[in-house]
């Protein structure tokens, strides 16, 4: 489990140089942009054929290569005569002489249809080929990632997928599959994979295809491929499916004993024999490092947003013996067919972790699951849907005030700051900045903010990086309980719940606050924070989707998505901004969807 891929996989497949980028891929992730830098000599096509905005996105994608030292060119290949376009000799001399490419992402059809009008190669299309086949750079992000393989993914859900099976029809729910180019020979891909919960979606497509091996690579992060070795750069990682000891029934509702593996920046695996060489730094999980023994207590949807890392990260840290198993589970309210995916250790898992100040890092090999669809019962449904507020063993008392904020305080009037803020009292007041992006400089902002009111304010300092380490750290946690208030500012209140419910559990932070709050310690929470206090989140979509697609349960799919909130607001469901983004119908969708 040390060392790299040999050099034969390094000369396989003609030594064919691959970045399969899984979407989202930030300005500055210097590790991505300098691994094709690296192949291809710091000379780049960008193809933003793919994108709705070809021009602007085009232009976007060459000031940011050129930021990072390429020597950039884009390919005028977008817009109604693509297909004509793709026989210009103009281009395919650019196409020769640059020699290495970049797709953007967008629409992945649009890539098909310049490159391959009709199903036939185009002239352009056959000049990539002919060049990479020589060394060249291939890389693509989301779309420009997905059109490598074939057939390749172009639409659907993982609940979609899962209950609705395959479909030709782009109007109708389902998988959408279609010709790929193929660039990929060792699987299918997937991209945006672990942040819109896509295994299920993979998995249909993959037995549907007959396609043994796939790859679900996360957004800002990247399969870098020479020859047949692989390796992983950037934030998070991918997802290795491994369907050849799966089962399946005749209705395609059980997809029983398939392997799933986690790989992680750094890791290396042999595409051909599928080896895992573990990064740098990796070691076995100690007994010190166990951190569960039970079985997840939340019910956060089986496909939303890192939940399955999360769950692959309890497992990796999980007591073998006594916690060698666990599940999610994601209901579809329209079938009332809920589904279930089981992950459970076997004698070939291996698990491997580093730790560092910036968070965990971990390999995950080789986890037996399965996933099954079922339909459920008037009865069953009924009690799933029975949804609760938890206050974590802490009930607020009457005098405990809670404040939502429709927008941020940083662009609220007087008046309402005037109404609000002294609620907080003369502080210290705890600014937690989870939701934010930037969370060190969120914090600062909101604490100048209350400063010029004349309330002290500190920095709780916590992210979703840092989160597990507050465990340790009585002094902070016991620090909770002096704070005159708690201010949880605005952002995405999808990472905030990932932070105060880290992987799918209360936090040691998440509890010290609701002791506060239930002491009678008031509790501000702003825009996205306000939405992630309710039991059931509203995550995405507009009121458009909402009402056109209903839920979905994918956020980067066109519907609303719901998704387990914190619950510390026991009354219903929160939305913010209402009516400023025009919101109110996306609300109405989300308590009548679970009413």
């Amino acid at each position: 489990m040390v060392g790299t891929p040999s050099r034969a996989a390094l000369k396989a497949e003609r030594g064919r140089r691959l970045a399969v980028v899984g979407g989202r891929l930030e300005d500055d992730n210097a590790a991505i942009y300098a691994e094709m830098h690296r192949l291809s000599g710091g000379r780049i096509l960008v193809f933003p054929t793919a994108s709705s905005e070809p021009v602007e996105v085009g232009e976007e994608s060459l000031a940011i290569f050129r930021a990072h030292g390429f020597e950039a060119e884009v390919a005028r290949l977008h817009g109604g005569r693509t297909g004509q376009n793709a026989s210009d000799p103009d281009l395919i001399a650019q196409i020769q002489r640059v020699g290495h490419f970049y797709f953007t992402g967008g629409d992945q059809a649009k890539i098909l249809a310049a490159l391959l009008p009709g199903g036939q190669p185009s002239p352009a299309l056959t000049a990539i080929r002919a060049v990479h086949d020589k060394g060249g750079l291939l890389a693509g992000s989301s779309a420009g990632a997905a059109m490598m393989s074939d057939p390749m993914l172009q639409g659907g859900t993982s609940l979609e997928a899962l209950v609705h099976g395959v479909t030709e029809n782009p109007a109708d729910l389902g998988l959408l599959l279609g010709t790929g180019l193929g660039f990929f020979p060792f699987g299918m891909v997937d991209q945006h994979f672990i942040k819109r919960g896509r295994l299920g979606r993979l998995v249909v497509a993959m037995h549907w295809a007959g396609i043994p091996l796939g790859f679900g690579i996360d957004e800002n992060t990247a399969l870098i491929v020479e020859g047949a070795a692989g390796k992983i750069v950037g934030e998070y990682g991918a997802m290795v499916v491994d369907l050849r000891m799966m089962q399946t029934d005749r209705n395609q509702r059980i997809f029983q004993d398939f392997r799933l593996s986690y790989l992680d920046h750094g890791d290396a695996i042999d595409l051909r024999t599928r080896k895992v060489f573990p990064g740098e730094g990796k070691r076995k999980v100690l007994k010190k490092d166990i951190t569960y023994r039970a079985r997840l207590r939340s019910r956060r949807n089986a496909f939303g947003a890192y939940s399955l890392y999360d769950l692959i990260a309890r497992l990796v840290l999980g007591d073998p013996k006594a916690y060698p198993d666990d599940k999610l589970e994601a209901f579809d309210a329209k079938s009332g067919s809920n589904v279930t995916v089981m992950l459970e250790r076997s004698k070939n898992t291996r698990c491997l972790i580093a730790t560092p100040d910036s968070g965990l890092r971990m390999s995950a090999l080789e986890f037996r699951t399965t996933i099954n669809v079922e339909t459920l019962s008037a009865t069953r449904i009924a009690a799933r849907m029975g949804r609760s507020s938890r206050t974590y063993g802490m009930d607020p008392s009457p005098e405990a005030a809670m404040i939502l904020l429709g927008s941020s305080p940083l662009t609220a009037k007087p008046e309402m700051l005037a109404g609000t803020l002294p609620l907080l009292g003369k502080g210290p007041v705890g600014v937690l900045a989870s939701a934010s992006s930037e969370p060190a400089q969120t914090a600062r902002e909101h604490i100048a903010m209350l400063a010029r009111h004349g309330i002290q304010a500190v920095d709780l300092g916590v992210t979703i990086d840092t989160v597990e380490y507050t465990a340790h750290d009585t002094e902070f946690l016991d620090s909770i309980a002096g704070l005159s208030g708690i201010l949880l500012c605005g952002g995405n209140q999808i990472r905030l719940v990932e932070t105060l419910l880290h992987r799918g559990e209360e936090s040691a932070l998440l509890r010290a606050i609701a002791r506060a709050h239930a002491n009678g310690t008031p509790l501000m929470a702003a825009s996205g924070a306000a939405s992630a206090l309710s039991g059931v989140m509203i995550a995405g979509g507009s009121t458009y989707e909402a009402l056109r697609y209903g839920v979905s349960s994918d956020v980067g799919h066109q519907g609303l998505a719901i998704q387990e909130g914190i619950g510390l607001f026991a009354s219903g469901i929160v939305d913010q901004n209402l009516l400023h983004h025009d919101r109110l119908g996306r609300l109405v969708v989300a308590c009548a969807e679970e009413s």
